[in-house]
């Protein structure tokens, strides 16, 4: 296939095509110069061996599609490309290639302008339309750029208006790779089930069905392939942009700049443009669109702050997608839980591309008369992003729109709530700011339907009541296999009623604060909640001992036993409690002085951590106890004395 006798390598491919300049001629100086000035700069395998190929070399020639000075043709180039063959380890002719041959009219009368238009082909092979070299016709004198002919539909190429076409291909050639979303001229006739979904002062926003569907690159069969059926967005704007080409394109590189590969993929797609035969308007075909810029604009940037593909692509979700739509709560945001249809999307490490998990589960969170302050409404929904040790907790999927109402939604999974008490929202997520590991209790607000089996297990005169409850969804753990956040359902909690509380936030607050969120402190507070009876708060805690031990009866005592528990740091401190006198058991006196001392068997005993078990445990042993007479006159002395 060559003239020669040794095979061609990547060691010798350059002295090769050094010793081969002498073999062919385009007859143009130009020409040549610039075809071994292309050749000359090959250095890896994945370069295209750029060549003139004689008229001769193509059979089966067909017209696809003219545009003003470009024709288009389909052919069967006879040798075919050189490219690197890994099975055989040489180079050799990839013969009866089926390629596009792109004839210049008149481009005979300018080199400069064939030149220039070649230099804006890749000539990579894994380019979406790689330059395999230069040829032309004899009969016309016209010049050809040889193009690598894709699986698509190349008359999709023209929209019958040169500018146009030439900002499509413009597009389609900066793609750098098979990872690339392919910008296209989107024939109007193959959108379907246009419906209208939003208008915003210069555009309105339709959903539609694209029949053919995008354009991906299929790692198993090497090729480019269609997602038929694709839901898309289509993006009107009431400028005239039939008779303004650079409005519209301008609007397109808006856009298109959010359009980018992130980790060597595309996370948002500009898919490409069409026009409506009746009002001759140009269409923009969008993966998604709000109908509202500054919704838009605060999405793409959220797209943008992804680090990785575990990440959560932030998305404008449609109405139409969430079913099984049903009230499940309403203080004073109202939630819903539903379906989404297409669900979220996630990164397949097998097909090497994005896809959905369909029909998940998630809640809604409304924001009433959010249309009203898109402002307010971004606002809200940073304080909804925030991110805990790098982390979304509360996987927020995105954003959509009641039709109805037009109130704005919150889609997310993890539903974190809130109290709608400014103060109060503010410190919860402070709270969840200062979470610095994985292990550390996310502070939430919790609905007090959240609780059931609610006992009463101690009171303390007026001022507090503990139960023990159970937490139906419990409480947010971080899950290091899937590397989210996930709730552990149906976990024992100590509900701490601050009676009155409601009076003071402040005093609310301080209270909370004196909690460390840490796994290792001994009385975790897991999150504030509210008696939607009493108006009462309540701090929600951890409650693996028995919390009726925190209750003397005594505020002051409760108090000092309280902060003495809260000052633990770790597992090895003592834990100090109210102790019960019935759980004294064999009192014997052992010394008379000031104070009386007795030995004792405390019956449960005191808790310890049981390294072994990872949790605290009681086992019974021998105390002394130490009587202070009078003590009931002065609770002070009492705590000075501990």
């Amino acid at each position: 296939m060559f003239p020669q006798k040794n095979p061609l390598k990547s060691s010798n491919i350059l002295k090769y095509l050094e010793k081969n300049l002498i073999c062919w001629t385009s007859r143009n100086e130009k020409i040549d110069n610039f075809i071994q000035e292309i050749q000359l700069k090959f250095n890896s395998e994945n370069d295209v061996i750029f060549e003139w190929i004689p008229y001769n070399q193509f059979n089966e020639i067909k017209e696809i599609d003219k545009n003003g000075l470009r024709t288009v043709y389909s052919a069967i180039w006879k040798d075919g490309p050189i490219f690197y063959n890994d099975q055989y380890n040489k180079y050799t002719r990839d013969s009866n290639k089926k390629v596009s041959l792109k004839c210049l009219h008149n481009s005979q009368d300018s080199i400069d302008f064939l030149i220039n238009e070649a230099k804006m082909y890749s000539t990579k092979y894994n380019a979406f339309l790689a330059l395999y070299g230069i040829s032309q016709n004899p009969d016309t004198n016209d010049y050809i750029l040889l193009v690598q002919y894709n699986s698509i539909n190349i008359a999709k190429w023209f929209s019958g208006n040169e500018k146009i076409d030439d900002f499509i291909q413009e597009m389609q050639l900066k793609m750098r790779d098979h990872y690339d979303n392919v910008f296209e001229w989107i024939p109007y006739n193959h959108l379907d089930k246009i419906k209208e979904t939003g208008k915003h002062d210069s555009t309105i926003v339709y959903s539609a069905i694209w029949k053919d569907g995008p354009l991906f690159y299929n790692n198993w069969y090497n090729e480019y392939t269609r997602d038929p059926n694709k839901k898309v967005a289509l993006k009107y704007y009431f400028h005239n942009s039939q008779n303004s080409i650079d409005f519209l394109i301008n609007k397109i590189n808006e856009v298109k700049k959010y359009s980018t590969k992130r980790f060597n993929r595309v996370i948002w797609d500009v898919y490409g443009l069409s026009q409506n035969p009746n009002t001759n308007n140009y269409i923009l075909v969008l993966e998604w669109a709000s109908g509202n810029e500054k919704i838009d604009d605060f999405i793409q940037e959220m797209q943008l702050k992804r680090n990785s593909h575990n990440d959560i692509i932030f998305e404008w979700i449609p109405h139409d997608q969430l079913d099984e739509i049903e009230e499940i709560g309403k203080s004073p945001i109202t939630v819903h839980s539903a379906i989404w249809n297409n669900g979220p999307l996630f990164y397949s490490n097998l097909d090497k591309r994005y896809m959905r998990e369909s029909n998940t589960n998630v809640a809604l969170k409304h924001l009433h008369s959010s249309q009203n302050s898109i402002e307010i409404l971004i606002s809200e929904l940073k304080k909804h992003l925030t991110s805990i040790f790098g982390r979304k907790v509360a996987k927020i999927y995105g954003i959509s729109q009641n039709p109805d109402t037009s109130d704005y939604i919150l889609v997310q999974k993890n539903l974190i709530l809130m109290s709608g008490i400014k103060k109060l929202d503010d410190f919860i997520q402070e709270m969840q700011l200062k979470i610095n590991h994985y292990d550390d209790a996310v502070f939430e607000w919790i609905p007090y339907n959240q609780f059931n089996e609610i006992e009463e297990i101690g009171k303390n005169t007026n001022s507090i009541t503990m139960y023990s409850a159970v937490w139906k969804d419990g409480q947010l753990l971080y899950n290091y296999q899937y590397k989210h956040y996930t709730r552990d359902s149906s976990i024992e909690v100590a509900l701490r009623c601050l009676h009155n509380s409601q009076d003071s936030i402040d005093s609310l607050i301080n209270e909370a604060k004196k909690y460390l969120p840490k796994k290792v402190a001994f009385a975790i507070l897991y999150g504030i909640s509210q008696n939607p009876d009493t108006n009462d708060y309540i701090l929600v805690q951890n409650n693996f001992i028995n919390l009726a031990n925190w209750i003397s009866g005594n505020e002051k005592i409760d108090d000092f036993i309280q902060e003495k528990l809260l000052k633990r740091n770790n597992h090895k401190d003592i834990v100090f409690e109210w102790i019960p006198y019935d759980q004294l058991d064999e009192i014997e006196e052992i010394d008379n002085n000031d104070s009386t001392v007795y030995h004792t068997m405390l019956k449960d005993g005191p808790l310890y951590y049981d390294d072994w078990d990872l949790r605290y445990t009681r086992k019974s042993r021998k105390v002394v106890l130490k009587y202070l007479y009078n003590s009931l006159n002065s609770v002070d002395s009492l705590i000075n004395e501990v």
